[in-house]
């Protein structure tokens, strides 16, 4: 067997694509009528199915390359990155029910230092408001909110020094929030049209969604949804178009599966049209997250929802090569060694063509559900949103 048959042809693998899921719950949506007309949103939960050897005809030959494979180096530049990831969440509170049960409290405190201003308490106001300003510290919404309209003041009036440390605050805080951290590539199941995959990038602070696979009404390339997650656009005149959206607030039972009691969402705007991409068209649309690995996007006028979640390196070859899109030329040559760093870039793209070349080979040989990583079953069981 060559090398690129062996655990370096995964770990080129995983790291040229970078989106592996394991071991996690998946889940779709779904729009639930309840007995006062009004509507809920429901959600099929199942175990995520990970590509094991009871699923390759009794070979775990693929799943043994996984086990005590040799780490990779870490450049100091990486090193670097990582650390300074560990430092700024440990600023912040996590997301989830703490996140929340915090935001309680800063609600509470609000109104303790409110009474005490009322009552002319001045020693009470003082000890409230060093409490708040500490627990605010803590937010990392809150913070971001704040440090970019300090950034704002700070820019406008020539404080170049104080509105770079206003910028490096404010970036430390944005990446600790799961919607700034939605990039790559998701899948999702678009009614009749099917599971399409989708890429998600950032300008600025709006999320865009462009199509990577497309279907008949809105082709591959196109955006198919996007919202502005700047959190100064509330701050414009009281409009429904800049009105900050109230969390989803979860049923005991959804809670207990997804680990928070609420979901944050964003206004966005959703992409519809014609067959053909004729007519197309914008309508509001709302980005719930639901944390770093899934989140959906609704359609409001339509009532069309989608959960959107990772694809395993598996299902992502498959769909861009069901779909003709892959590109990638018939590698030429096969390797006993893997390239190095410091190697000819053509040659490090033929190792990753023949990389995948040899995924295929295996992927043509498996048989089992490749999108059962990302859809649930119709027998899972049901959770409700309120």
């Amino acid at each position: 067997m060559s090398y690129t048959s062996t655990s370096a042809l995964k770990m080129a693998l995983f790291g040229l694509l970078g989106f592996v899921m394991m071991n996690q719950q998946v889940a779709s949506f779904s729009i639930l009528p309840d007995t006062n007309g009004m509507r809920t949103l429901g959600i099929s939960i199942s175990p995520l199915q990970v590509i094991s050897s009871s699923r390759h005809h009794g070979d775990d030959r693929r799943m043994n390359e996984f086990i005590n494979l040799e780490p990779l180096l870490e450049t100091e530049v990486r090193r670097k990155r990582l650390e300074k990831d560990d430092e700024n969440k440990a600023q912040f509170v996590e997301f989830g029910d703490k996140l929340w049960d915090l935001r309680n409290k800063l609600d509470k405190l609000s109104h303790r230092l409110l009474a005490a201003i009322t009552d002319g308490k001045e020693m009470t106001e003082e000890r409230t408001r060093e409490m708040l300003r500490r627990v605010e510290r803590q937010d990392p919404e809150l913070v971001y909110t704040l440090e970019l309209m300090e950034l704002e003041q700070a820019a406008q009036e020539g404080r170049l020094d104080d509105a770079a440390e206003h910028r490096r605050k404010a970036l430390a805080a944005r990446s600790c929030l799961p919607q700034f951290n939605l990039e790559g590539l998701w899948i999702g199941k678009y009614g009749s049209n099917g599971y399409e995959m989708v890429n998600v990038t950032y300008v600025g602070d709006t999320l865009i969604a462009y199509k990577v696979t497309g279907d008949k009404n809105v082709p591959r390339t196109q955006v198919t949804f996007q919202t502005n997650l700047h959190p100064l656009r509330y701050n414009m005149p009281d409009t429904q178009e800049h009105k900050a959206l109230q969390p989803i607030t979860l049923t005991e039972k959804a809670a207990v599966k997804w680990g928070t009691r609420q979901l944050p969402r964003y206004g966005g705007l959703g992409r519809v049209a014609e067959e053909g991409f004729r007519n197309d068209q914008w309508m509001d649309g709302q980005l719930i997250i639901i944390g770093d690995q899934y989140f959906s996007f609704a359609w409001i006028p339509i009532e069309q929802q989608i959960f959107f979640g990772r694809p395993s390196p598996e299902l992502a070859l498959k769909m861009l090569r069901d779909s003709g899109i892959s590109g990638l030329r018939t590698a030429r040559q096969t390797f006993e060694a893997p390239p190095s760093i410091e190697d000819d870039v053509d040659l490090q793209k033929e190792f990753a063509t023949r990389c995948l070349e040899k995924t295929d080979e295996f992927h043509d040989e498996w048989d089992g559900d490749a999108f059962g990583c990302i859809w649930s079953s119709t027998t899972a069981e049901e959770c409700v949103f309120e």
